[in-house]
C-alpha cells in the first residue's frame, strides 16, 4: 500500500488489521511525501498497544510500514525495511 499518510478511518482501519491477522496476509505500506506518518506507526504495531475497536489485539504483527524519503537515496535499504518483518510473519 502506498500512502500520503492520511487516514480518515483510523477505526475501521485497526479493526481491519486486527482481523487480518487472523488470515495469512501481509500489510506493507510505504508513506512517501512529507506527511506526519505518525498513525502509520501506530499501525506498524512495533509496540504491541493496537487494539480495535473491542478492544481485541491482533493475533499476530502483520503490517510493515516504511518512510520512502528515509530509504529513497538506498534502494537496497527501502527493499530490505519493506520485507524485514515478512519472514517472521509468515511463521506465525
Amino acid at each position: 500500500m502506498i500512502t500520503d499518510g492520511l487516514i480518515t478511518d483510523m477505526e475501521q482501519t485497526v479493526d481491519y488489521i486486527v482481523k487480518c491477522s487472523e488470515l495469512p496476509v501481509s500489510i506493507v505500506i510505504v508513506g512517501v511525501g512529507n506527511a506526519d506518518f505518525e498513525r502509520m506507526q501506530i499501525l506498524d504495531n512495533d509496540d504491541g498497544k493496537l487494539k480495535d475497536s473491542k478492544g481485541k489485539k491482533p493475533s499476530r504483527d502483520c503490517v510493515q510500514f516504511v518512510e520512502f524519503n528515509k530509504c529513497k537515496k538506498d534502494i537496497n535499504t527501502l527493499r530490505k525495511n519493506v520485507l524485514m518483518e515478512i519472514p517472521n510473519q509468515i511463521e506465525k
